[in-house]
C-alpha cells in the first residue's frame, strides 16, 4: 500500500512583554507537512511501513515597527546565524523519518468484527534541528526547525471494528513517542503520548462518502536542553475534529479538520516566561492505495 498525508497547521500567538521590551509580542506560525509513505505485507499477520516527513514551518512577526531578538519573519528552510556567528538552527525540508512494524493480533476477516494491531518501531532524525537553546535573553533565536534532532522509540495500538449499521466504522489509536537519549546538541526531547478515537457513518448518497467525527488526548512530558526544563514543553491537549471519507475507486481520500485546545501548558514556540495566548487549527488531507501486487522472495 501507498499513502500520503499533507497537514496544514496554522496558529496565530501573542503574549505579553519580555523584561527590556516596552510592547507585547505577536505573530502567526504555520506549518506545512506532506509524509509520504509505504506499507509492504511481509505476510498475513505482519507488515512493516516506512515514511518521511518533509515540511516547512513559517513564523510571522506581528509588530512591524518594532524589532526583538525572539522573533522574526522566517522558515525553517533556512539556516539561523546569530549575531555571534553561530548557527542556531540548521534549516532544511526534511523532517523524521520512521520505521514501523506491525502485527495483526485479531482479525474478524472481511466481514463485520474486531481487528487489533500491535505495533512499533523507531523515529529518526533529520540534520534540520537547533543547535541550541531557544531560552536565551540576550541573543537572537530561533524557536523551531522540522526535527528535533533525537532518535525515537515508537509504541503502538490500532483497533477498531467494522459493523453493518450506524457508525460502520469505530475505533482508536493508542501510541507512545519515548526519545532515546539526548540529541548530540543537549536537547532531551519530550516524552509523548497520544489516545485517539474515531467513527464513520455509512455511505452518504448526497456527498457519495462518509462523514465522521474524531477526537484525540495528547500529553507531552516536560523537555531539557542541558539539563535545564524546556519552558512550555510540558502539556495535555484535547483535538476534536470531523472528517470525510470518499472512495474514489483507485485510492480513498480523507479528509479532516481539528482544533486543538490546550488544557494544561501552552505554545512550545514560545518565549516561557510569559502569559500566551493561542488560537489554532488544522486539516489534514490524506490519500491510500493498495496495490495489488507482492514480492515474492519478501512475502513468507
Amino acid at each position: 500500500m501507498v499513502g500520503a498525508n499533507f497537514n496544514y497547521q496554522f496558529i496565530d500567538w501573542s503574549h505579553d512583554k519580555i523584561a527590556g521590551e516596552d510592547f507585547e509580542h505577536k505573530g502567526t506560525l504555520s506549518a506545512t507537512i506532506f509524509t509520504p509513505n509505504i506499507t509492504v505485507g511481509l505476510n498475513d499477520w505482519w507488515n512493516i511501513t516506512f515514511s518521511q516527513v518533509i515540511g516547512r514551518r513559517v513564523m510571522t512577526w506581528g509588530v512591524k515597527d518594532s524589532i526583538t531578538i525572539h522573533h522574526r519573519d522566517e522558515g525553517s528552510d533556512t539556516d539561523f546565524i546569530n549575531k555571534n556567528g553561530d548557527i542556531q538552527a540548521i534549516g532544511g525540508l526534511l523532517g523524521d523519518s520512521r520505521i514501523l512494524v506491525r502485527f495483526l493480533a485479531l482479525n474478524a476477516g472481511k466481514g463485520s468484527g474486531l481487528r487489533l494491531f500491535l505495533g512499533g518501531g523507531i523515529g529518526i532524525p533529520s540534520k534540520n534541528t537547533l543547535t541550541s537553546t531557544p531560552f536565551i535573553k540576550d541573543v537572537e533565536h530561533r524557536h523551531f526547525s522540522m526535527s528535533e534532532g533525537i532518535y525515537k522509540a515508537i509504541f503502538e495500538t490500532q483497533f477498531f471494528v467494522k459493523r453493518t449499521k450506524n457508525p460502520v466504522f469505530a475505533g482508536g489509536t493508542f501510541s507512545i513517542e519515548q526519545p532515546l537519549g539526548e540529541s548530540e546538541y543537549g536537547y532531551d526531547g519530550s516524552r509523548l503520548v497520544d489516545f485517539s478515537l474515531t467513527a464513520f457513518s455509512k455511505k452518504i448518497k448526497l456527498i457519495n462518502g462518509s462523514i465522521g467525527g474524531n477526537i484525540m488526548f495528547r500529553n507531552t512530558s516536560e523537555a531539557y536542553w542541558n539539563g535545564i526544563a524546556a519552558p512550555n514543553s510540558k502539556s495535555t491537549l484535547i483535538i476534536p475534529g470531523i472528517g470525510t471519507l470518499w472512495s474514489l475507486g483507485f485510492a480513498t481520500l480523507s479528509v479532516n479538520l481539528q482544533y486543538p485546545i490546550f488544557i494544561e501548558g501552552a505554545f512550545s514556540g514560545g518565549d516561557g516566561d510569559s502569559n500566551e495566548n493561542i488560537d489554532t487549527w488544522q486539516i489534514s488531507i490524506g490519500m491510500r492505495r493498495i496495490l495489488n501486487y507482492y514480492i515474492p522472495w519478501l512475502y513468507w
